[in-house]
C-alpha cells in the first residue's frame, strides 16, 4: 500500500489490486498521472474532487481517508472508497461480469491462494477472468492486450 497525503485527505494505492480501468486517468488528470512519478498529486485538485473520484474505483484499489483538522466536511467522506468503509462492509457479495473485462467483486471477501496465504481481505476487488494477468489472480489491465 502506498499512501498520498496532505492536510485534507489521505489517498491510499493498493497496487496489487489495480486492475487499471483507467478511471482515475480520465477523471482526474491533474491528480493521477501514469507518467508522473509520484503518480499521484495529492494537491492536483480539491479533496472533494478527489473523493468522488475515488469513490468511482471499480476495483478499491484507491480509497481516502480525512486526517485530523481536514476542512473537508466528513458527510462527503463517506463513499464506498472510504477506508472506513472497510469495516462495515455489506454482507452481500455481488459479482459483476464485465464482457471482455474482470469480475468485479463487491462485499466481505477473502481471497486465499492455493497454499492458504491471505492474499486479499475487503470489500472490493478486481479478478482476472482471461488469465492474461501478471497479478494473479487479480485483473491488472493485461485484457486490453
Amino acid at each position: 500500500m502506498k499512501e498520498y497525503r496532505n492536510k485534507d485527505i489521505i489517498v491510499y494505492w493498493y497496487p496489487e489490486q489495480c486492475s487499471h480501468p483507467g478511471i482515475c486517468l480520465r477523471t482526474l488528470p491533474e491528480v493521477f498521472c501514469s507518467e508522473k512519478h509520484p503518480w499521484v498529486n495529492i494537491d492536483g485538485a480539491k479533496p472533494e474532487e478527489i473523493i468522488k473520484c475515488i469513490d468511482r474505483c471499480p476495483s478499491g484499489a484507491l480509497r481516502y481517508s480525512l486526517p485530523e483538522g481536514s476542512t473537508v466536511n466528513p458527510e462527503l467522506a463517506k463513499g464506498s472508497g472510504s477506508i472506513e468503509n472497510m469495516k462495515d462492509i455489506p454482507n452481500t457479495v455481488k459479482i459483476k461480469v464485465v464482457k471482455k473485462g474482470p469480475y468485479l467483486v463487491e462485499g466481505p471477501t477473502e481471497v486465499i491462494s492455493a497454499d492458504g496465504t491471505p492474499l486479499y481481505t475487503g470489500s472490493r476487488l478486481a479478478l482476472c477472468s482471461c488469465g492474461c494477468t501478471q497479478n494473479p489472480p487479480f485483473c491488472d489491465g493485461s485484457h486490453r492486450k
